[in-house]
């Protein structure tokens, strides 16, 4: 810490670009994340996914046909896929190199599980903040 500044983050800010593939990493990073979890919970207690407001189960892609437990390990995947978003987020945010890494290392595994789980937002977005970022990679440090 530099006077009471708070820690001190890189020289220069990231670009416009890098900062939409930010935003795009933590908010479906955290949103699937919670929302898989809330659909953990409600099977666990009620034996079904749980139906969403657009009118379909949430997650009921082809990985469901695997069996409960199989389906389950992939949900805590998806969870922790979603954790390493929106980690990588975060420091795409701040400017820094290893945010784009990070989010290069996931993007594959987020994209399997975006075709298994069935989520089409996923994966299109998954695309684009790769795009983004790759567009903005000369302003992280």
């Amino acid at each position: 810490m530099v006077d009471g500044a708070g820690p001190s983050l890189p020289g220069r800010p990231a670009s416009a670009l890098v900062r939409l593939a930010a935003v795009n990493y933590v908010v479906l990073g955290i949103g699937f994340g919670i929302g898989t979890l809330v659909t953990l919970w409600h099977l666990d207690r009620t034996g079904e996914l749980p139906m969403t407001p657009w009118g379909f189960r949430s997650l009921d892609g082809p990985v469901v046909q695997l069996g409960t437990e199989r389906f389950k390990m992939l949900c805590w995947a998806l969870i922790l896929v979603s954790t390493l978003d929106a980690l990588a987020g975060m420091w795409l945010w701040q400017g820094r190199r290893r945010g784009a890494r990070l989010g290069l290392a996931t993007s594959p595994l987020t994209l399997l599980l975006g075709l298994g789980f069935a989520l089409p937002f996923l994966l299109v977005s998954v695309p684009l903040r790769l795009a983004l970022a790759v567009a903005g990679r000369r302003s992280l440090t």
